[in-house]
């Protein structure tokens, strides 16, 4: 009877340090190509804050927001194109809703885009003159295009140039004295 020859002993401990030392080059080689891919780097902005602070006070953020739609009505107008119903729900929604909506689609242009931002007292209709706003618009994946806006008297035309054709959104905060209001808006810019 003939005996079966298989690997040695050294050549099987070769292989399993060839594998161990083959797997420790492929993760260096991630770690090297996610670094210089800036990976990370462009941290999220919602609501002009970080996402840690706004997964925190999501609930004040609802709060506050309720409070602001009572005692005002908010009107964002942007190249001629009226955007109703400022609220924060665009924020659930895939950017892919944007392609098969007719709503707030195709809001900005590539360039130069006009700006108005109108609040009036729900209970007066009177125009509120003293807010302190802040708008960003941002690109989804990245922060290279960022163009942001600081209204501080309402009822004013502001410009914002956008750089590049693509998916786009539109935050901001309004305050006036003691309340705060929020907006997120998804569109696209042609």
């Amino acid at each position: 009877m003939s005996k079966k020859k298989g690997l040695s002993k050294r050549a099987i401990y070769i292989i399993f340090i060839g594998k161990f030392l083959f797997s420790l080059a492929l993760i260096a080689w991630t770690i090297t190509m996610t670094i210089g891919a800036g990976v990370g780097l462009d941290d999220d902005n919602t609501f002009l804050s970080t996402y840690h602070k706004v997964d925190e006070n999501f609930n004040n953020i609802v709060n506050s927001n309720n409070d602001f739609n009572k005692k005002y009505n908010m009107k964002l107008e942007i190249n001629g194109k009226e955007v109703k119903n400022l609220s924060y729900d665009d924020i659930f929604l895939s950017q892919r809703v944007i392609r098969d909506r007719k709503i707030r689609k195709s809001i900005l242009s590539f360039g130069k885009n006009d700006v108005l931002l109108t609040v009036t007292n729900r209970s007066t209709n009177k125009i509120v003159k003293n807010i302190d706003a802040t708008l960003m618009f941002t690109m989804r994946s990245s922060h290279n295009f960022d163009e942001k806006l600081i209204i501080k008297d309402g009822n004013k035309v502001a410009i914002a140039n956008i750089g590049k054709r693509s998916h786009w959104n539109i935050m901001g905060t309004v305050t006036i004295e003691d309340d705060e209001g929020y907006f997120f808006i998804k569109t696209n810019a042609k």
